[in-house]
């Protein structure tokens, strides 16, 4: 289970500090413009996004589905076997609307129809 208190404390810790981006003394100098203003607000508003979305990638209950089902192919639904002989499970890089999510999966190929594929998994 993910532990929801100490999400919500970094969550609450990454609001204040956009908060005080734009409401603390030292500041203001920087926010004379609405072009500043805007462009300080979505760079806040972009970083919460994306911590928000990466941390609910990793508490996905999909993220550990059953290892029969991890394993078969999204293609033709074949049984895939690990590729490579990685130590460990390979970055892989998505762009999304909030940003870059990076998250490790391991790399499987389907002896059936070629298809490689990076399943769900531990």
């Amino acid at each position: 289970m993910p532990n929801h208190d100490g999400l919500r404390r970094t969550f609450r810790q990454m609001a204040d500090a956009a908060f005080d981006a734009f409401f603390d003394d030292d500041q203001q100098e920087q926010l004379i413009t609405m072009t500043q203003r805007e462009d300080r607000i979505l760079q806040k508003s972009a970083e919460l996004q994306a911590w928000i979305l990466e941390e609910h990638l990793k508490t996905d209950p999909l993220a550990n589905p059953a290892e029969a089902d991890a394993l078969r192919c999204p293609k033709c639904r074949g049984m895939g076997v690990r590729d490579g002989d990685e130590p460990e499970a390979v970055p892989r890089r998505l762009t999304t609307r909030s940003g870059k999510q990076e998250f490790k999966r391991w790399k499987y190929r389907c002896p059936s129809c070629k298809a490689v594929f990076f399943p769900l998994g531990r």
